[in-house]
């Protein structure tokens, strides 16, 4: 078992620090292949309980953090049924290796009666769909008891963050640009702005694609996203360069509500953009957790 197995089989029993917990989240909540080697890990672990394999401290430890979580002892009751389910049916090996699959099984059922046979067939077959059907169901489960922690995690974030802006004095408020045809630069030139529009939560890429004008001097680029449709309770929004990285991510985020519609209004600053095509991606996430993927918006930076 590598260290990054062995810090999520900590995990799953909660002997992990706070600040261990958050960075593991973080990272199986972003990268696929993380977050496959935690659903491993934990398929493992709830197998060997099952099977009655963890040490007495694990199997303790196990029962007392783990189990804890409604959910996740009905994915133990699902396991321990389907391997008490598979022992039973396990059968000594008495041909020779070389013996293909199919013709140990019809060996096994050969002696039978046709009718007898097909329904000992079936019965397997029906064995194998219900394995299946469980473990999609436990994956679907993990999912949005991923995207649960992660909304949780971030809503505490914000929260800790209005509070610190509360308690710093302000000045003047901040001003937002009003929306126009883009491109477009205001006249003070430290701050360039587009307007994107989004038909509809599902609805597709505009055929004609924006410019952004970064004029020599601009210090911060807005960008405006039009929603006339806003059908989920909350959403999630990155901004990439084609064929370069990531420029941000904004997750659990809910448009601002006003006469022509809801938008989200996002500030970069300018030294992150350089020239070239850029794409903001809307994800809806559902209040079961689930995602949606909804639109993505193609336009393009020009810096002078």
């Amino acid at each position: 078992m590598d260290e990054r197995e062995q810090a999520i089989t900590r995990y799953l029993l909660g002997e992990l620090t706070e600040q261990e917990q958050a960075v593991l989240e973080k990272s199986y909540f972003k990268d696929p292949l993380v977050f496959n080697q935690v659903l491993q890990v934990e398929s493992a672990l709830v197998d060997s309980y099952a099977r009655g394999q963890l040490s007495s401290e694990v199997r303790e430890r196990f029962e007392q953090y783990y189990l804890n979580h409604p959910s996740r002892r009905e994915r133990v009751e699902f396991a321990r049924a389907l391997t008490t389910r598979i022992d039973e049916r396990k059968q000594p090996v008495t041909r020779a290796s070389s013996v293909f699959w199919w013709q140990k099984l019809l060996a096994l059922f050969g002696g039978q009666r046709p009718r007898l046979r097909f329904s000992m067939a079936l019965v397997s077959v029906l064995i194998v769909l219900a394995g299946v059907w469980i473990f999609i169901a436990i994956r679907r489960q993990q999912q949005r008891e991923a995207a649960q922690i992660q909304a949780q995690r971030e809503n505490d974030e914000r929260r800790q963050h209005e509070q610190t802006a509360q308690q710093q004095p302000t000045n003047t408020p901040p001003q937002v640009p009003q929306p126009s045809p883009s491109p477009i630069t205001n006249s003070a030139r430290t701050v360039a702005f587009v307007a994107l529009t989004v038909s509809g939560v599902r609805g597709s890429e505009s055929a004609e694609t924006q410019t952004l004008i970064i004029p020599h001097g601009t210090t911060q680029a807005q960008i405006l996203l039009k929603l006339k449709d806003d059908s989920y309770p909350r959403y999630r929004v990155a901004l990439q360069k084609i064929g370069g990285g990531e420029i941000f991510t904004q997750a659990n985020i809910r448009p601002r509500s006003t006469k022509s519609g809801a938008n989200f209004i996002f500030t970069v600053r300018a030294d992150q953009l350089s020239s070239g095509d850029y794409a903001l991606t809307l994800v809806g996430i559902t209040p079961e957790g689930d995602v949606d993927n909804l639109s993505k918006s193609l336009f393009r930076v020009e810096k002078r």
